[in-house]
Formats: C-alpha cells, sequence, structure tokens
C-alpha cells in the first residue's frame, strides 16, 4: 500500500488530513492511528475496509458533542459556568453563521461523507467475494445517509455530494440541494442499505451497521417528512424483528453496550487509545469535583429542572437517567446514564453512543399509527414503553390526548440522547415550548435570546460561504 496521505475535504474544501482509527472493542482491533492512500491505489480489500473504518471512526468526535445540537438548546439541558465559553450559544440560543461549533460540525459531517465515497467509488476495483462487497456498500450507504440525515435536520438543503470530490475546482460547483432532494437520497440509500446488509453480526463484527439499523433509520426519516403511512410498516417490520424492550437500567451501565435495545450505536474505548469519549468529563456538574468519578466535569451538558420534574412519580428510568449532586443551596441534574464509575483520571469514557434505539422505534412507530388513525394500535406499542418504566398504561385516550402523551414518552425515554430538539422542530412547538421553559424558569434562563421559528434551523457556516459563493444562507441570519 503506498503511504501518501489521503486529504478528506469538506464542501467548501476546508482541507482536513484524517488519520485512521479503530472502531473498538467489536470489529476492528486497535491500531495506531495512521494513514490511507490516495484515490488511485484503492486496488486491494484492505484498502476498501481503511476506508470503511476512517469512516467508522470519524463518527466518535461527532457524537461526542453532538448533544450541543441536540439537547443543549431545548428544554432538556444547560451549561454552567466555564463551560458557557464552549457551549453558550447553544444553551441561549445564539449562535450566529461565525460559531465555531457550527463550523467544526458541517466538516465533520462532509469528512465522513467523503470516506463513504471513496468507499462507494472504489470497492469495485479490488478482487473480493461478492457478500463482501454488498457489505461494505451497504455499511457505506448507511454512514452517508446518517451524516446527511444530520445535515438536512440542521441546515436545511445542503450541497448533495455523492462521489469522491478530487480538487478544489470541483468543490466549488456544488450548491445547497433542496431538502427534499436530500431527503430522497437518503431513503435510497437506506432502502438500498437494507436490502444487502445482514440482520446482525457475531464476534467481532458486532457494531456494525446492519439491515435492522438502516430499517430503523429509514423509518425515522421517513417520521421526520411526516409521511406518516410509508414510516408505519418499516417501523412495524423493525419492531416485530426486535421483539421486546429491556429494562431501562440493563440498557445504560458499564459494560452494557451492544445490547438487544441498542440498534445502532458509535463504538468507543476507553483505555488512552485515544478512541474513548469525554461523557464524564463534559456530563459531571463542575462543583462535584471527583466525587462522581475520577475526573473533574465541565457542565457542558447538565440537566434542567423542568427535565427532572417531568418525569412521573415512580418511573424507575429516573434515577438510571438523571443524577442529582447538590452543592449547598444548588442542585445539579446531569446525564447519569452516561457517566460511569469505569471512567479514569485520562477522562477516557468506554461506553458507547446509541444513535437508534428499540424504545425510540416503538415510540416512532406508535406516532406513526396514531397519525394514522389507527390510537388504539398506538396506545398499545406506546404502552410498551410504559409498563416496562412501572407506569401505568394509557387506556382509552383522544388522538390529540395519545399524540400528547407520546411527545412526552419521547422526552423522557430518550433524554441527553440527541432528539429532543429535532423532536420540537418536526412536531412544529419548538417556540411555545421553549417560550414556557423560559418564562418558567427565569432564574436560569433569563439570558435566553430571542426564541422565533427561524432557529428551527441552524446557519450555514459562514467560512463555507466566504470559500463557496454559490450557497445561500438560510432565513433569520
Amino acid at each position: 500500500m503506498k503511504t501518501k496521505k489521503i486529504i478528506i475535504c469538506s464542501i467548501s474544501m476546508l482541507m482536513l488530513s484524517l488519520a485512521i482509527t479503530s472502531c473498538k472493542k467489536s470489529f476492528v482491533e486497535i491500531t495506531p492511528k495512521g494513514i490511507i492512500p490516495v484515490n488511485t491505489f484503492y486496488n486491494t480489500e484492505i484498502d476498501i475496509k481503511s476506508a470503511l473504518t476512517g469512516a467508522y471512526s470519524s463518527l466518535r468526535p461527532i457524537y461526542n458533542e453532538q448533544y450541543g445540537f441536540g439537547e443543549l438548546p431545548s428544554d432538556n439541558a444547560q451549561t454552567y459556568g466555564e463551560s458557557e465559553v464552549l457551549y453558550g450559544e447553544q444553551d441561549k440560543l445564539t449562535w450566529t453563521a461565525v460559531s465555531t461549533n457550527l463550523q467544526n460540525a458541517w466538516a465533520r459531517f462532509y469528512a465522513t461523507i467523503a470516506y463513504s465515497n471513496i468507499v462507494l467509488d472504489h470497492v469495485n476495483t479490488p478482487v473480493m467475494t461478492a457478500a463482501n462487497r454488498n457489505g461494505y456498500i451497504g455499511q457505506a450507504k448507511f454512514i452517508r445517509a446518517l451524516m446527511y440525515f444530520n445535515l438536512v435536520r440542521m441546515y436545511g438543503g445542503v450541497p448533495l455530494v455523492l462521489n469522491e470530490i478530487t480538487s478544489e475546482t470541483q468543490a466549488y460547483t456544488y450548491n445547497r440541494t433542496s431538502d427534499q432532494e436530500v431527503y430522497a437520497q437518503i431513503e435510497k440509500d437506506l432502502t438500498e442499505a437494507a436490502a444487502v446488509l445482514p440482520a446482525s453480526y457475531s464476534g467481532a463484527d458486532i457494531g456494525r451497521a446492519t439491515s435492522i439499523a438502516a430499517n430503523a433509520l429509514l423509518g425515522k426519516v421517513l417520521m421526520f417528512q411526516k409521511k406518516f403511512t410509508q414510516a408505519e410498516p418499516v417501523l412495524a417490520g423493525v419492531a416485530a424483528t426486535v421483539g421486546t424492550l429491556l429494562p431501562y437500567d440493563q440498557v445504560f451501565g458499564f459494560g452494557k453496550d451492544n445490547n438487544k435495545d441498542i440498534i445502532f450505536a458509535v463504538q468507543y474505548l476507553g483505555g488512552g487509545f485515544g478512541e474513548g469519549n469525554t461523557f464524564a468529563r463534559s456530563f459531571v456538574p463542575q462543583p462535584s469535583g471527583t466525587t462522581i468519578t475520577a475526573v473533574t466535569g465541565n457542565s457542558n451538558n447538565s440537566g434542567t429542572k423542568d427535565l427532572y420534574d417531568t418525569f412521573e412519580p415512580g418511573d424507575n428510568r429516573l434515577n438510571t437517567a438523571i443524577g442529582v449532586y447538590s452543592a449547598g443551596t444548588l442542585v445539579y441534574y446531569y446525564a447519569k446514564k452516561f457517566v460511569y464509575q469505569s471512567v479514569g483520571a485520562n477522562s477516557e469514557g468506554d461506553n458507547d453512543w446509541p444513535i437508534l434505539r428499540y424504545a425510540d422505534v416503538v415510540l416512532l412507530y406508535a406516532e406513526a399509527l396514531n397519525e394514522n388513525g389507527k390510537t388504539p394500535e398506538a396506545l398499545t406499542q406506546l404502552n410498551l414503553v410504559r409498563t416496562r418504566s412501572n407506569l401505568a398504561p394509557k387506556l382509552g385516550l383522544s388522538q390529540t390526548d395519545t399524540r400528547t402523551t407520546i411527545y412526552h414518552e419521547r422526552r423522557v425515554e430518550l433524554c441527553f440522547e440527541g432528539e429532543r430538539w429535532f423532536d420540537l422542530n418536526r412536531w412544529g412547538i419548538m417556540v411555545t415550548t421553549m417560550q414556557a421553559h423560559k418564562t418558567n424558569y427565569p432564574s436560569v434562563n433569563g439570558q435566553i435570546g430571542n426564541i422565533v421559528s427561524t432557529l428551527a434551523l441552524y446557519p450555514i457556516p459562514n467560512r463555507e460561504r466566504q470559500l463557496n459563493p454559490k450557497l445561500t444562507q438560510n432565513p433569520g441570519y
């Protein structure tokens, strides 16, 4: 294999020399950070696997901070103290087109897409079995679809890059594509991925994208477009395949990664390899010092009293999901579900980040049924989540009341997992929900900016528009 570095580019051709890292405990051995060959040297199956490894590995920094876009702007989470320097804009809804966090997110998404495109553009060159080739194609399309799903939810219509970019001139030819076209490509990628991927893996391959993951994400993508009729059978199929929900305290905790409820997760590995997460350091309240874990927290993603109070009495998810730390008269809430005692002084956590969970699918399925006028069937699915959480089932509700209950269940079940902000926006209730949150908790929310509908989309980063003036800006920025 040649040893030239490959240059992975964001759509603006912001040059990113990305190194290969492993995808952890499961399907790739821990290897030193290295290099992969330029496009003309993809002549072996190992080269293709290296590029696919790069795609998986590049998910780690994305989801190590994705809560900043899916939770912090919502009524679920907030920042404290020094962490406001890093994430205050997300917490206070005051981000702008020059926000560094938004630029970094954009570049990381497109870098991961670039890895996927390399696989897809070159996978037919080397000699390999048809099964292996289909597996690489399916996984690359799944990862590309996941990245475009993040992009379209955050920015709306974006440049749709489906092949390897080999020159700066080529990069500047891309305009923004409509959100409908982006969603159509996501659906195409996931449908094709589901058709060739296996339903499960064993041994060292556990953790790779499966056909179940592709269908689960496809169902979610359809729900975000309000395609309830199309989403229902897709989600029903996933629900029938997975079967039953695990108790909540068996989903989260040390050594519980890749369990039955986890359909797809970003794989991390602690121990000083540079493969771990920083969830403990990010989520633990700063005033707690090392009383919760071996690392002092930054309070980047602290829970709100609003979230804590919304759990119903007797909901056994509360003690697993949210930790409480008191310092004098101050009370701090934190994402206990992602904070384990096993984190060492090097701050690297071993636990994975769930992107798709079975409970998420069940609640989406309930929502699709309800929106399709099948409220009794929707309540059956909803109550699977409630009864496993030690809550009484909901019976005989109207479609409107069932909808409200589903909104509540998604909030508490998926808290801190990067879903709340996107759910509020797809439901069209972001403005009213956040205005109420700001009014009801003025002591901590007084600095929240004007809550307007245009916040539903983040701005196209200024740097991208400077490098490619063809990119138009979102309204409100």
